[in-house]
């Protein structure tokens, strides 16, 4: 194998605050409490985390109930011990490639941070809240032909629900065994997703297995913030909200002001009438207006209350010892924009780290590619730019050039 590096910068569609969050922090350093980039950050941040015992040993008795006994497990119940955490929605069959790069960033980087004498467990936050099936209910693979093929389930009836509980009667095992025929390593994957993925799932246990499956060495606590026990212990937290939702709006309007008028976007667009709450109620997460309630009004219902994007992170660190968050360039913008709601609630905002990502290119395709001249970035422009790019390196040099003559003529 030979490793190459592409700058994020040479693929379509990164966003400036990605960019410069990358590579010229301190362009956008007003925008983040902490330099990702500086070693120092993370002894800085573990001093502003407040945690108190009462509420690690809660969360570690929750943690326990959803993850059984590790070493891992017991490193958090001990006064001091902080957490990595990433997160990902609960997708088919673990989902995209990225969740996964998400997991093993988090683990390397609280292996890194104990060897630094700081010591931290990785954390994996399923996101079982979210209600946009339509995001979750497919995953991509390839038929025999080697082409791409989507694999799906069918959308649930009925209003918005959290999809961690949505049952699969038929998980699309059948499908995928026939398309990964005569793939290396295919009866080995198989066998993984049919054992995560009985007929009867949900979707947030079958992706929680699957994970655990997958990445059993690495010492990861699975939190699933739909367990009762969790959301009693966030509730104190989301009844702050609730009752300071006219501040923490004004808050990010101006934020978004902030960002726009640098140059960069707000990842969530936001209005007057934009409710940071959806309410958990018989089986359905429904949105909060402010037209519908008080929000102040539902304090003694914090617990029935779901965040929203922006709200959410917030309540994971206040859940959670969080020392990072490790996510990737729509979550970095994310935090830029709610650092300011991090700051009126918890005192502090926490530090963010871009994700690993990797494409592995097998040796035909490789071939391919020096065969033509190409590199992988000729590739993420699509089929028509791509077709200009083989055609100038397969005409002959003279015929490229009367071409060249015969367009500077026109």
């Amino acid at each position: 194998m030979e490793p190459a590096c592409i700058r994020h910068t040479d693929l379509p569609g990164t966003s400036r605050l990605f960019a410069d969050f990358t590579y010229h922090f301190d362009r956008v350093a007003r925008f983040y409490q902490h330099d990702p980039h500086d070693g120092a950050s993370f002894a800085a941040a573990v001093r502003q985390v407040d945690y108190p015992d009462d509420r690690r040993a809660a969360m570690v008795q929750a943690l326990a109930a959803q993850n059984g006994p590790s070493e891992s497990l017991d490193l958090l119940a001990r006064p001091g011990t902080v957490a990595v955490v990433t997160g990902q929605q609960v997708g088919l069959f673990s989902g995209p490639a990225y969740t996964i790069y998400k997991a093993l960033t988090a683990a390397r980087l609280a292996h890194t941070l104990r060897d630094r004498g700081i010591p931290a467990v990785p954390v994996f936050w399923l996101a079982t809240e979210d209600h946009d099936f339509a995001e979750v209910n497919h995953v991509w693979t390839f038929d025999r032909a080697r082409q791409p093929l989507a694999l799906n389930v069918e959308m649930p009836s009925g209003r918005q629900r959290p999809v961690g509980g949505i049952v699969l009667d038929r998980p699309p095992t059948d499908e995928l065994s026939r398309s990964l025929d005569g793939f290396p390593h295919a009866e080995e994957v198989l066998a993984a997703v049919a054992a995560a993925y009985p007929p009867g799932i949900t979707m947030g246990a079958g992706f929680r297995a699957l994970l655990a499956k997958l990445l059993g060495k690495l010492g990861l606590l699975f939190l699933d913030p739909l367990d009762p026990a969790v959301r009693r212990i966030s509730a104190p937290l989301v009844a702050k909200a609730l009752a300071g939702a006219p501040e923490l709006k004004a808050r990010l309007l101006e934020r978004n002001r902030e960002l726009e008028s640098a140059g960069y976007h707000a990842q969530v667009h936001l209005e007057e009438k934009t409710s940071f709450f959806f309410l958990l109620e018989n089986g359905e997460r429904v949105a909060l207006r402010r037209k519908d309630s008080e929000f102040g009004e539902l304090s003694d219902r914090a617990a029935e209350v779901s965040p929203n994007a922006l709200l959410r992170p917030v309540v994971q660190d206040y859940l959670l010892p969080t020392l990072a968050y490790v996510g990737g360039a729509a979550e970095i913008a994310y935090f830029g924009q709610g650092a300011v709601v991090y700051q009126a609630l918890l005192g502090r905002a926490t530090p963010i780290l871009p994700r690993f990502s990797a494409t592995i290119v097998e040796a035909k395709p490789q071939a391919l590619l020096e065969r033509y001249g190409l590199s992988m970035p000729d590739l993420f422009h699509g089929p028509e730019a791509l077709r200009e790019t083989l055609a100038k390196h397969a005409l002959p040099a003279e015929l490229q050039a009367a071409f060249d003559r015969a367009e500077s003529s026109l």
